[in-house]
């Protein structure tokens, strides 16, 4: 009777640990339904660890490697909500083009002027963009293809996302 006792105990400890890593979470997540997936890597990057009797407050490392998987997402995802946002201005572009034939000569001179910015940006920059964009290339990718960091393609492709940006959108 006393393992079944032990047992249950460790199976609640685990329930209210579950809960409060989603509650954690759920308070910092934009998109709920990724909640699984974090969860999931926060137990597998749990079961990675070779002495778990080392731990001496499990509950607080939990919510540690939770800390983590967070920060690496948001690091990982860094560069693309500016890449959505320029994407969207694009499209919204496009749309204007189909629709009204004032705003088709606006959209032509503001293209031209994105030509203009792109053609003067650094080879690198300009090569990075076209890689990443164009051809689709992850960013491990087109440092191997460039001869230089992952670190420094993203600053590469944040230049050049931020030059874009700033010459597609409307003035004011």
């Amino acid at each position: 009777m006393k393992v079944d006792d032990k047992t249950g105990v460790r199976h609640r400890a685990r329930d209210q640990a579950r809960q409060r890593l989603r509650r954690y979470l759920a308070a910092r997540l934009r998109n709920s339904a990724d909640m699984s997936d974090f969860v999931q890597e926060v137990f597998l990057r749990l079961l990675r660890v070779d002495r778990h009797e080392s731990i001496r407050n499990p509950a607080a490392y939990v919510m540690m490697v939770a800390c983590h998987v967070l920060h690496q997402h948001t690091l990982r995802s860094a560069v693309a909500p500016e890449l959505s946002s320029a994407l969207d201005i694009l499209v919204d572009l496009q749309t204007a083009i189909e629709t009204d034939p004032a705003a088709q000569l606006d959209v032509q001179r503001r293209l031209q002027a994105l030509d203009r910015k792109l053609e003067s940006l650094s080879p690198n920059v300009h090569a990075t963009f076209v890689l990443h964009r164009r051809d689709g290339m992850t960013l491990d990718e087109i440092a191997e293809q460039l001869g230089v960091s992952r670190s420094m393609v993203k600053k590469y492709l944040s230049k050049a996302v931020f030059q874009c940006r700033e010459q597609l959108e409307p003035e004011g």
